[in-house]
Parts: C-alpha cells; structure tokens; sequence
C-alpha cells in the first residue's frame, strides 16, 4: 500500500507543480465488492469487476490502479475530482471491469483498497484466487498439433 500511496501522491505532486491552472486533484474511491472467479487457469483471460461509490458528479473515473507486489495485486480506483462548489450529490454505485491473465502458477492474491481505518491503516477485501495448471488441455494441444500433418 506504501508503493501505492507514493505513487498516487506523486502524481498530485507533479500536477501541482504544474504552470497551468488547473481545478482538479486525484483520490482513492474505495472498493466496496469485487467480483472475481473462483480460480483461474494458467494462461487463461479473466474478466474481474469491481464495484465502488461515487459520492457526487465532481468525482470522475480516471483509472485503476492494479499494483504487483510479487503474488499480490494491489487494487483501487483512481478518481479525477472536479473542484467545483456546485457538485451534485449521488452517492451512487458503480462498477468498472478490468482484465488479469494468469501467467503465474502461485495463487494470486488480490488486495481491494476498501479505505483507511480510524487510524490512518488501509482497509483492504482480500481475496485469493487459485491457479490450475490444465495438463489435459496441454496434452490435447499436443496431440492435435501432431496429428495436423
């Protein structure tokens, strides 16, 4: 979470210092569900969605932050924050869908940012994801690539 707060205060650093002027600043929303499958299969595209609060129309989707930190994905979503007064509030639920292709053998562990505790510590929905290594699938693909002569 340190790598990923860095680099998210990086960025406004950079955008501050910046010679136009601009009324806009990034943040964090939380995550409040994730979808994902129950396993993945080893070079196989998954589909992961997740769902967050976007608390008024000042607040538009910028991007998804998707960190690796050896078996661990890292995940929020990044918000462009319009600063304008006259926001409308929606407090409304939205869901944006990003993909992961397995490329490694070890189960992937995923951190959804959820926000921070009373005391400044992350809260994170964590879920791990086995992987399948298919051996009938490979050996199909062999067969089928001998007997195409």
């Amino acid at each position: 979470m340190k790598k990923i707060l860095f680099t998210f205060f990086s960025l406004i650093l950079l955008l501050s210092c910046s010679d136009d002027d601009t009324n806009y600043h990034y943040e964090l929303l939380p995550i409040v569900e994730a979808e994902v499958p129950n396993e993945f299969e080893f070079g196989n595209i998954y589909n992961i969605t997740v769902k967050y609060i976007r608390p008024d129309d000042c607040y538009i989707y910028s991007d998804i932050l998707y960190e690796y930190d050896f078996d661990t994905r890292n995940v929020a979503v990044i918000s462009t924050v319009v600063e304008d007064n006259n926001c409308e509030i929606l407090d409304v639920e939205e869901s944006l869908t990003f993909r992961v292709q397995a490329l490694q053998t070890s189960p992937y562990i995923f951190k959804f940012w959820q926000g921070d505790d009373e005391n400044g510590n992350p809260i994170y929905l964590i879920i791990e994801v086995p992987v399948i290594i298919n051996s009938n699938k490979s050996a199909n693909e062999s067969k089928n690539t001998h007997t195409k002569m």
